[in-house]
């Protein structure tokens, strides 16, 4: 167990990609560390899952076909009035892209292919910084 697990029950990650592939591995590896992953095959549907429910962190693809993430999670913050910690993955690691994640207030970004251990990192130190008490 991390050090994060006396403090709550599992935590929900909305994991959102148009990469059916990405979004599973990603969604595997988070809940073999014993968090709650929802799936979101895009923009639209991740919007419409935070509408239902709770969710603790999102993480979002940059490039799919119905919103951007920075689309997604700007929809999600300004139009729903919710404020979720939100992560950017991209296979676009320009310069441009990052100072975009970081304007619209994304959390952090992290480029594709993604190392499963360094994204279950930014989650554990997002969880902690937001969630857990001092």
């Amino acid at each position: 167990m991390n050090a994060l697990s006396e403090y709550r029950t599992p935590y929900e990650i909305l994991v959102t990609d148009d990469d059916e592939n990405c979004r599973e591995t990603v969604g595997e590896a988070l809940r073999r560390n014993g968090y709650r992953p929802h799936l979101a095959g895009s923009g639209q549907e991740a919007i419409e899952y935070v509408r239902r429910h709770f969710v603790h962190v999102m993480i979002v693809d940059m490039n799919m076909p119905d919103l951007t993430g920075v689309e997604t999670v700007s929809i999600v913050r300004n139009e729903m009035s919710i404020i979720v910690p939100s992560i950017l993955i991209s296979a676009d690691t320009s310069p441009d892209l990052r100072v975009r994640a970081l304007t619209a207030h994304f959390e952090t970004f992290v480029p594709k292919p993604l190392d499963l251990n360094v994204l279950r990192h930014v989650v554990h130190e997002i969880l902690r910084r937001h969630y857990e008490p001092d």
